[in-house]
């Protein structure tokens, strides 16, 4: 073969190699300016050293196809109020309720927290600041309140043996509050916060 016309094929061939990486950087570049996470899930791929670096010595194979492509998911939204959370609902509390209207609104209420149910009113699962210090001091956000509604039930409940008051109604929401600590711990509140009885689910 002449020399010229190898020199011509080199030439060539260096010019079509240039113009395919040319071409593969260029693809690169405008799939990281439309979606920087868009190879987030590719092994290796940390960089945009590690991704034009990886398509120009592997060819056009690397670039990845449609079905490939990883599209960042939404951010979730912020915490509504009412899903901080509560223990799972069972059969009875410990310590005894003799009031089978307070189990019944008590567990009911318990089962709408733990399974996201709307919730009557806009106070429910409010972060409740324990400012009188009655609870056991924890982060704020850490305790959650949640308004009991027990209907016509008696004004006063026994618990554990020990009888207490239930307030006069303040409102339609009555006074008896849950308030629910770390998403677990369960307080009842019969007389508007004056005294809280720890609960514990029974299952």
């Amino acid at each position: 073969m002449p020399e010229r016309e190898r020199d011509r094929r080199h030439y060539n061939t260096r010019k079509k190699n240039m113009l395919k990486r040319w071409f593969q950087t260029a693809v690169i570049l405008s799939l990281l300016a439309v979606s920087p996470r868009v190879f987030a899930e590719r092994p290796g791929a940390t960089a945009l050293g590690d991704l034009s670096g990886a398509v120009v010595l592997q060819g056009l194979d690397a670039i990845p196809s449609p079905n490939e492509i990883i599209v960042p998911m939404a951010a979730p939204a912020a915490e509504t109020r009412a899903s901080a959370g509560a223990p799972a609902p069972g059969r009875d509390f410990s310590p005894a309720i003799q009031d089978g209207a307070r189990i019944k609104a008590l567990m009911k209420l318990i089962s709408d927290i733990y399974n996201g149910n709307h919730l009557p009113y806009s106070q429910d699962g409010a972060i409740f600041s324990n400012k009188e210090g009655r609870l056991p001091q924890q982060p704020k956000g850490y305790y959650h309140e949640y308004t009991l509604l027990t209907g016509n039930a008696p004004h006063t409940v026994t618990i554990g043996g020990t009888t207490y008051q239930v307030a006069p109604d303040l409102s339609a929401r009555g006074s008896e509050r849950v308030i629910i600590g770390g998403g677990e711990k369960i307080y009842y509140t019969p007389d508007h916060y004056k005294n809280f009885i720890l609960l514990t689910v029974v299952y």
